[in-house]
């Protein structure tokens, strides 16, 4: 069932092209745009301007409704080329390289070896995921689902409501999900998704040694901010890379001031004027990305902008203002814009911004699990004892206490005592970040007292959490002298291995898959680099080398495309468990082209993706009723429901008995919004049931075919219970 060879060398070549031209483009760009930028720093500065041209191009295209085969590879590629003559032509002799001191040997292969250990450790549930599909909550809830959307529509400018949940998911920034939908119709599968992640991961590694570039600590700065990906419950990676990206960035636009003899690792202390245009352009380039992928970027990413504005000095704050904040807007306000527009003119939909009282949509008071932070249990030391100190050591290892310390005393030391006024401010944005976490809705989500969605959204703390963590090997007393900046790498080194060793993720059978992955992902592009900059390579001899490695990867690639077209979501079982709906799955695998409505209960909700089919071809949507400002609400009588159907031409139904579980939260307690859609449906003479999954918890699934129009006369008479707000929507 995998796409033919063909359109598989067509993918390849289109993508290839793309990636040589965005290369091409983002290269010429930052000669323009920060000519001072030098070896690391100037492939992160490549990398990030790669990024924005082909997300900003995707948006365009989506904007337009023109996200096909053709478009997609001419107008990147128009573009990468385009960049290339304008920065080849602005670029011109201005300007000299700033070099970085050099590490020692010892410091550069310690760093290479932690950053291979994390990328290998995550390309097991990537290899997992091509063998088996893609499976947790948020992937086959909406990250999935938005990303077969826009490949399916061609388009961006069209909500795709996957749910009646209080959270309007289909509001969230998604950057990410749309460079999926991208090779979803580069290659006619999604089988590139599993690996998307392990493209940002080194950027993102890249990234935090940057931050410690111009300090001669990069190796220490890499290590400590590998602690936290490689240990804790990650998700949205891009930004995190992004984020990591823009404070480094800002960083490193001291080297203006540098002497070019290479000893810049003092030049960040001056109180000079904080930074010149070209590095703020990076920045906020950087900046955007990382807030187009998640609203959870947007604390530390407004933070630091407006504290390098208000610390810019009298006279340069409305330059500061501009020249980051525009290319902030460009690249990361699309989904923002797009939200004002469908809600009618509010950019962060979650909220009404208090006294402004924004619109928003009316969604029923449904989440996946009861809303509790953290705040609610603070005073409560039995929470802390049953939950959160277990959770927390499953999210970060034994060592979470001496991390948690080491990042807040890190940034609580430097936004006091440091004489840099952007590492002061880096630092107080992660303990800003921190602090809301804290406040923030479903960080303690579950029933009173028992708070089971703590340990996933420790995500929500990552942000701060990598760059107070990144920040520590940037405090004075442990860089300065040599031998203790030595010492603090060791001891990173130490804490690293044994959070990493006391949670092992190995896979004896991925093995030669994950040495590939790390070769083509750290070792390849780190000796590619150094021969370039130690070893006096030709760059013939680079350029054979990457030529091979892209060669090789793409005869690997169609048997894994093969495979994965093969394997994945056929046997569920060992993620599903005994709660999913595994039966739909299986049959919903064989269809293609269909048009599917789901409705029901969590796990239908959450496990939506593998309804999709084999090449993701099935048109996939929650049978709800829209509402004002881009709400979607249950269908509340039985004639609504058939109505519905009748109204999206469904050709098949996937549903749970009930809409919630019974009671809220299986509580026991009577619930309003406890449908019974099965029975709703069951008796029309147009449907046919054609799956019915009683082993599926905590209630059983169905899967109906659609032979025509279902019949809302003839649902009979039913008591139910007032659902608020039913009024304004039915």
């Amino acid at each position: 069932m995998a796409p033919s060879f063909g359109s598989y060398i067509a993918g390849c070549l289109a993508l290839i092209g793309i990636i040589a031209a965005l290369a091409l483009g983002a290269y010429w760009l930052r000669r323009w745009i920060v000519p001072e930028f030098s070896g690391a720093l100037a492939r992160l500065a490549d990398a990030t301007l790669a990024v924005a041209m082909l997300v900003v191009c995707l948006e365009i295209l989506g904007s337009l409704s023109l996200l096909y085969f053709g478009w997609i590879v001419v107008l990147c590629i128009g573009v990468g080329l385009g960049a290339a003559a304008l920065g080849r032509s602005k670029a011109g002799g201005h300007g000299r390289e700033v070099a970085a001191p050099q590490v020692a040997n010892i410091a550069l292969m310690i760093a290479l070896g932690v950053a291979s250990w994390t990328v290998a450790e995550w390309t097991f549930p990537a290899q997992s995921s091509l063998d088996f599909g893609m499976f947790g909550g948020d992937t086959t809830w909406y990250h999935m689902p938005f990303s077969a959307f826009i490949a399916q529509e061609h388009s961006t400018v069209h909500l795709h409501y996957t749910d009646p949940l209080r959270l309007a998911a289909w509001f969230y920034p998604a950057s990410t999900e749309l460079v999926n939908a991208a090779t979803i119709v580069l290659f006619k599968s999604d089988w590139l998704a599993p690996l998307q992640n392990l493209i940002w991961l080194p950027i993102g590694l890249l990234a935090a040694w940057c931050m410690g570039r111009p300090y001669k600590v990069g190796p220490a700065t890499l290590v400590a901010a590998a602690i936290v990906l490689d240990a804790g419950v990650i998700n949205d990676i891009m930004g995190l890379a992004f984020l990591l990206a823009f404070a480094a960035f800002l960083i490193n636009g001291h080297q203006r001031r540098a002497p070019t003899s290479g000893a810049v690792q003092d030049a960040p202390e001056r109180d000079a004027p904080l930074l010149d245009k070209g590095p703020l352009v990076m920045a906020g380039i950087a900046a955007g990305l990382a807030a187009s992928v998640k609203t959870t970027f947007l604390v530390p990413v407004v933070a630091i902008t407006l504290g390098v504005i208000l610390f810019s000095g009298r006279g340069r704050r409305w330059t500061t203002a501009w020249v980051m904040g525009l290319p902030m807007l460009i690249v990361g306000g699309y989904w923002y814009l797009r939200a004002a527009i469908k809600t009618g003119g509010n950019p962060i939909p979650i909220t009404k911004f208090g006294p402004l009282n924004l619109p928003k949509p009316d969604q029923m008071p449904l989440d996946p699990r009861p809303r509790f932070a953290v705040i609610d249990y603070i005073t409560n030391p039995t929470i802390y004892r049953r939950w959160f100190f277990p959770e927390l050591d499953n999210a970060f290892g034994p060592l979470w206490p001496l991390i948690l310390i080491m990042a807040v005393t890190a940034a609580v030391y430097i936004a006091w005592k440091s004489r840099n006024k952007i590492l002061r401010v880096i630092a107080v944005a992660s303990l800003l970040t921190a602090v809301v976490y804290v406040f923030t809705p479903l960080t303690a989500a579950g029933q009173e007292g028992s708070p089971t969605g703590f340990f996933t959204n420790t995500r929500y703390l990552v942000p701060g959490l990598v760059l107070a963590m990144a920040m520590l090997p940037l405090a004075r007393p442990i860089r300065a002298p040599d031998r203790r900046a030595w010492q603090t790498l060791l001891f990173l080194t130490g804490v690293f291995a044994i959070t990493v060793l006391t949670t092992p993720r190995w896979f004896t059978s991925y093995i030669v898959g994950t040495v590939f992955l790390t070769l083509c992902l750290v070792w390849a592009p780190a000796a590619l680099s150094l021969g370039r900059t130690r070893w006096t390579f030709s760059r013939a001899a680079v350029a054979a080398g990457a030529a091979a490695l892209v060669l090789l990867a793409v005869v690997l690639g169609r048997a894994q495309q093969v495979q994965y077209a093969d394997q994945h979501y056929v046997n569920p079982d060992p993620f599903l468990g005994e709660g999913g709906p595994k039966d739909a799955y299986v049959y919903t695998q064989k269809l293609k082209d269909k048009r599917i409505g789901i409705i029901g209960s969590s796990q239908i909700i959450f496990g939506q993706y593998g309804f999709y089919g084999n090449d993701a071809s099935n048109h996939v949507e929650f049978i709800g009723v829209k509402g004002p400002h881009g709400a979607n609400r249950l269908p509340v009588t039985c004639q609504r429901l058939r109505s519905l159907i009748n109204e999206g031409g469904y050709e098949y139904l996937v549903l749970s008995q009930y809409t919630q579980d019974t009671g809220p939260y299986n509580s026991g307690v009577p619930n309003p919004y406890q449908f019974p859609v099965f029975a709703w449906v069951k008796n029309d003479p147009a449907v046919k049931l054609v799956v019915k999954d009683f082993k599926a918890s905590p209630q059983p699934d169905y899967v109906f075919k659609v032979n025509g129009e279902l019949d809302p006369e003839a649902c009979k008479p039913e008591k139910r219970p007032t659902v608020p707000g039913e009024e304004a929507v039915e």
